[in-house]
């Protein structure tokens, strides 16, 4: 699941054919055809906002319009086709606006990119427009909000530890040019920057974080009050904490790598077994099928396949 972030003054377009319901400034828009249980999907939406206002240290909630929609035109519509097809929701932080894609039998990913997209836009909203946030920072943290991380994408990012193919944390500013793999990791990597401030700072870390950020100081003064480190610095101490945690040795003798291992052992032996019974199945069809012959056929056949 990948979201996006689109600064800039751009924003959805339309809202012509959409049912539009509305509590405590949050205004759900969905396609009229597609618009039963909108009232309880926007009940969700709006506690989910308040918890990510809460995680990212109680900060103010602006009025905020959602468009969710099923059909991929519709979503390519909302969106003027500036997301790459790997998008599953983007957020307008200018225009106070998200656009989600609904997927059938995926109602909890909705709501994950849903509190993805609300941090992008909280965050934006609670400092001053003149402060630069980092792309990385920027996006880690919706992943931390939404608690996107997956027990598999711990073997993504070793596999690019281990070919040198990270990515450097400035070269996260581009992702919306990235092709999805590219793309996941650079998301996976800006999470696990963001679980390295939280290492380094302390359970309050992001929260105290974001309250120097809407205090005014830069990016880069904030980043060192809760890790005591420049940006140079961190880029370094942050590349040799995902080597410690994703290289040889901690694949070797992680508890997750241990996990693998057994499931990998798992699928093996299955494999095996499943081999094995379809030899025996066989067998048991090739002598079916002798058995319904005359006896003088089965002892010639029987012969010849000696």
């Amino acid at each position: 699941m990948l979201c996006l972030l689109l600064f800039g003054g751009g924003q959805a377009a339309g809202r012509d054919g959409f049912s539009e319901v509305r509590s405590r400034g949050l205004s759900l828009l969905i396609p009229d055809a597609e618009s039963g249980g909108a009232s309880a999907l926007l009940d969700t939406l709006v506690a989910l906002q308040s918890e990510v206002a809460q995680e990212l240290g109680d900060v103010p909630i602006p009025a905020i319009t959602i468009y969710a929609v099923r059909s991929d035109r519709d979503f390519r519509d909302l969106t003027q086709n500036r997301i790459p097809h790997w998008g599953v929701g983007v957020a307008y932080p200018q225009a106070k606006t998200i656009v989600l894609r609904r997927r059938a039998g995926q109602s909890t990913a909705l709501l994950q990119t849903a509190r993805h997209e609300f941090s992008h836009i909280l965050l934006h909203h609670a400092v001053p427009k003149t402060t630069r946030i980092p792309v990385w920072f920027n996006e880690g943290l919706a992943v931390w909000v939404a608690r996107e991380w997956r027990f598999q994408q711990s073997f993504k990012v070793a596999a690019a530890a281990l070919s040198d193919g990270l990515i450097p944390l400035r070269d996260v500013d581009a992702v919306l040019g990235f092709g999805a793999g590219r793309a996941h990791l650079a998301y996976d990597q800006s999470y696990l920057a963001v679980l390295f401030i939280v290492t380094l700072g302390g359970e309050r870390a992001l929260p105290n974080l974001i309250d120097s950020l809407r205090d005014g100081v830069t990016f880069d003064v904030a980043l060192y009050r809760i890790t005591r480190t420049s940006p140079a610095a961190f880029e370094t101490a942050f590349a040799a904490f995902v080597g410690n945690r994703f290289g040889l040795q901690a694949l070797l003798t992680s508890e997750e790598a241990i996990w693998l291992y057994i499931v990998m052992l798992v699928v093996v032996v299955w494999l095996g077994v499943r081999h094995k019974n379809c030899r025996t199945i066989a067998r048991w069809d090739e002598e079916d099928t002798l058995e319904g012959l005359p006896l003088w056929l089965r002892a010639k056949i029987k012969r010849e396949r000696e």
